[in-house]
């Protein structure tokens, strides 16, 4: 193998466009609906979905001989942004719960996560069979399905607000898609500062 040859190679584009695809329309359902029914939870879950679009990116980055420096620093730089969101989050979530629902949430609007919980469950498929094989695969991977695992809670909050009207479930949600967004982001960071750029193109251990 030449010395400059990429230690991996990317699975089709297609399929990453499949899921970045399907990502992007279901954010902007998610945001269409956060402002007609004033959730902070889908607004969350939205940027949740979003911050997918830089994943997918670095996944499509072309395998040249510069790849492994080039994906280096865009995962870096992408999972940096995602810290700044989740902060973002945390912050106006936290806000809310201590000062109050300004505006409360229409429950039914809530429903409209389970486009994001589709969009999770189809690009978790999708990167199945390269998370088998590279570590940058199977981060993104475990990111989908705890994503998907966050918006059944959401629903769950939202029978739970329709039942007993307590507003304060929604920046309640909100706040955990925020804490979990940051954890998951900095742990990924701190194992990137432990071992290398090399990370990313590891294969993940059986």
């Amino acid at each position: 193998m030449s010395r400059h040859a990429p230690l991996h190679a990317h699975v089709p584009a297609a399929r990453v466009l499949g899921a970045l695809g399907i990502t992007v329309v279901a954010a902007a359902v998610e945001l269409t609906g956060s402002r007609a029914g004033n959730s902070m939870f889908l607004t969350a879950d939205a940027a949740h979905l979003l911050a997918h679009v830089g994943i997918f990116g670095v996944l499509l980055l072309p395998p040249r001989w510069w790849h492994e420096r080039w994906e280096d620093v865009s995962a870096s730089t992408v999972l940096t942004l995602v810290g700044a969101i989740a902060v973002g989050i945390t912050f106006q979530s936290a806000r809310a719960l201590v000062l109050g629902v300004e505006h409360p949430v229409e429950p039914a609007v809530m429903l409209l996560s389970l486009v994001g919980l589709t969009a999770n469950a189809v690009a978790a498929w999708l990167l199945t069979a390269p998370a088998r094989r590279w570590w940058s695969f199977r981060a993104a991977l475990a990111h989908e399905l705890s994503d998907g695992a966050l918006t059944v809670a959401g629903l769950v909050g939202a029978g739970v607000i329709a039942a007993f009207g307590w507003a304060w479930i929604d920046p309640a949600l909100s706040l955990a898609i925020g804490s979990w967004l940051g954890w998951w982001a900095a742990r990924l960071l701190v194992r990137r500062v432990r071992r290398g750029a090399r990370v990313w193109v590891e294969e993940p251990v059986v």
